[in-house]
């Protein structure tokens, strides 16, 4: 990639990472067509906003784009929105706004759901912080090497399986899973620390970035071996 190539997509991590610079995904509101910015509610005629299509999980609950969340923050924060969008408090609102808010607390839901399990987290945020859409569920796709270290691994779960019986063929996986589970989640405070520092410009997250989602690719494919496991007891 060249120099003003790599510039802007630094440019364009730096404000993905920082909500507060980015453009407002909506800025007049549908019923008085006052500015609103990103505001959920237009604070001239109280009327609730739509979620725009550049609102991620993080902007639309109001938290940082961190790898690394506080429990209480995240709950705190998707108590607060579910509050604002039950359909309990619209009951006497017009057909639109009803669907407005249904539409924004679908999204709400999706968003702490995905935000709440640290893994699935891990891949949204690579995904937003690349801008590119997040697949969670994506399949992951490893280098030949670690694919032969996951396949001789099999082999040693399915004679495991049929000598010793799942349990010591669940406690051989958890010898591999536990220490990458704990690599993952050191990724997580090497990358924040990375976004509070000026090397957020510059390669060094990109390839923290890139360690991350192998680390996570690998535990995917460990995740279904072990899952065969608990479905064969």
């Amino acid at each position: 990639m060249s120099d003003t190539g790599t510039a802007e997509k630094n440019r364009s991590q730096a404000k993905l990472l920082h909500p507060d610079n980015r453009e407002h995904s909506h800025s007049v509101c549908w019923n008085c067509e006052k500015n609103v910015g990103d505001e959920d509610v237009c604070p001239s005629c109280v009327r609730v906003q739509p979620f725009g299509p550049e609102r991620d999980y993080y902007s639309i609950l109001g938290l940082p784009v961190r790898l690394a969340l506080d429990p209480r923050l995240l709950v705190a924060a998707y108590h607060e929105k579910s509050r604002t969008f039950h359909p309990d408090h619209h009951v006497e609102d017009s057909e639109k706004e009803q669907s407005i808010t249904l539409g924004n607390a679908s999204l709400v839901n999706l968003a702490f759901r995905t935000l709440r399990d640290p893994f699935l987290r891990a891949h949204y945020f690579i995904g937003h912080v690349k801008g590119k859409p997040a697949r969670p569920n994506r399949k992951a796709v490893l280098s030949s090497t670690a694919l032969m270290e996951i396949m001789d691994l099999k082999e040693e779960r399915d004679s495991l399986l049929s000598s010793q019986g799942p349990a010591a063929a669940e406690q051989r996986l958890r010898t591999v899973i536990d220490p990458i589970e704990r690599d993952i989640f050191h990724s997580f405070e090497e990358i924040d620390a990375l976004i509070e520092s000026a090397d957020k410009e510059g390669d060094t997250l990109s390839k923290a970035l890139d360690i991350l989602s192998e680390r996570l690719e690998k535990r995917s494919y460990l995740q279904n071996l072990l899952k065969e496991v608990k479905e064969a007891s």
